[in-house]
């Protein structure tokens, strides 16, 4: 889960039903006698994402009984990886205008809903094929009075999936989003229940539009991907798949880089057959076996010559650092070299984001490292 994810901390459902007095009623005794839910329940599970949202992001939702019930969790993973690319981005600074496009925003709209309440810079534009979904997401941006910063569009499955490029081509955006149905038909649903060796821990209420289209998430994906001849006009295109490790099409055709969003417990195992379709990492993480700090890492990576370091400016306070270098000074090879004269010219080698997370017992911690761009990813990775 997202570092920043305050739900990395399972919330405490008793204080949350305190918030939100119509969770109430789901409350249940857990068997190490807590208090949880009935995630097999739909109303106990839709009343859970409207308590969330209330009292932790200010956000009322309403959705139809027979659409989709968004985990909040998850969702939010999606949203602050969108806020770690921009962040990242040496063109964007604190407080600068951004804009969004959702695709199949859903009837909950939920990643406009929480990236504008987060980011109050963004505007976003969401897309809708289900006519009941649409209706839904204009309601839910109306109710949270964010009609000026959200604009939910109806399109057709037909019609180009980035409706809002094709509208005005003059337009450009900083991100796409989209997080496509898993499934190419209803035997596709049948047999990944069937090939689950325990059945599903929570009720699914997605309806046929939002679960299943044709050819699956790996056809949705290539369809709102750089072949609608609209690409140049947005920064980042982004995409949430559930079926990373089916090869339906080369990930490496393109400059992607996986961010896993899923709890180690319930990640897929890898299949070792496919892994040269895979990018390369984007976040490298090295255990340290003693505490560690934000401050120590700074004055240990300045020791090595030709690195640059300044804060994440982005955060306040700062909880990560950006590490560029215009050559590698740290392979082996390189310390046998003479020092050469550092030319300061030209693309740098490469630049990551770096942050440190202290381990719950305080024992040890984890220096993180994102990918942000550079002219050498092996480099990145031999740097950690």
């Amino acid at each position: 889960m997202h570092p920043r994810n305050p739900y990395r901390t399972p919330p405490d459902f008793a204080s949350l039903a305190e918030s939100y007095p119509a969770l109430q009623t789901h409350i249940k005794t857990s068997p190490t006698g807590g208090a949880t839910i009935d995630f097999k329940d739909a109303a106990a599970q839709r009343s859970l994402m409207e308590a969330l949202l209330y009292r932790d992001f200010g956000l009322f939702m309403n959705i139809p009984d027979n659409r989709l019930c968004p985990p909040v969790p998850n969702r939010l993973n999606y949203v602050l990886w969108i806020q770690d690319i921009i962040r990242a981005h040496s063109d964007h600074r604190v407080g600068a205008s951004v804009k969004g496009i959702d695709i199949g925003t859903g009837a909950s709209t939920i990643y406009p809903l929480l990236a504008c309440r987060l980011s109050p810079s963004w505007t976003m534009i969401g897309t809708e094929v289900d006519d009941v979904s649409f209706r839904s997401a204009q309601e839910n941006v109306e109710r949270n009075k964010l009609a000026d910063r959200i604009t939910i569009v109806a399109v057709s499955k037909e019609g180009p999936l980035l409706v809002p490029l094709a509208t005005d081509p003059t337009d450009s955006f900083d991100f796409v989003m989209c997080n496509p149905p898993f499934y190419s038909s209803a035997e596709d649903v049948a047999r990944s229940v069937d090939s689950k060796e325990l059945g599903p821990n929570a009720v699914c209420t997605g309806a046929d539009v939002e679960m299943i289209t044709e050819g699956g998430e790996s056809a949705a994906k290539r369809g709102a991907g750089p072949s609608d001849g609209l690409s140049p006009t947005y920064a980042f295109p982004t995409y949430a798949l559930a079926n990373i490790f089916r090869p339906a099409f080369d990930l490496r055709s393109h400059s992607h880089t996986i961010s896993h969003f899923l709890p180690q417990t319930l990640a897929r195992i890898s299949n070792p057959t496919i892994q040269n379709l895979m990018p390369a990492h984007t976040t490298l993480r090295q255990p340290i076996p003693h505490a560690a700090s934000l401050a120590l890492l700074h004055t240990t990576l300045s020791s090595l010559p030709s690195i640059h370091i300044e804060p994440c400016t982005t955060e306040s306070p700062s909880s990560s650092i950006l590490v560029s270098a215009q050559t590698n000074s740290w392979s082996r090879a390189a310390r046998r070299r003479p020092v050469a004269a550092e030319s300061g010219t030209g693309p740098p080698l490469m630049v990551c984001r770096v942050s440190v997370l202290q381990d719950e017992d305080g024992a040890g911690a984890t220096v993180v490292a994102t990918w942000v761009r550079g002219r050498d990813r092996a480099a990145f990775e031999s740097f950690f």
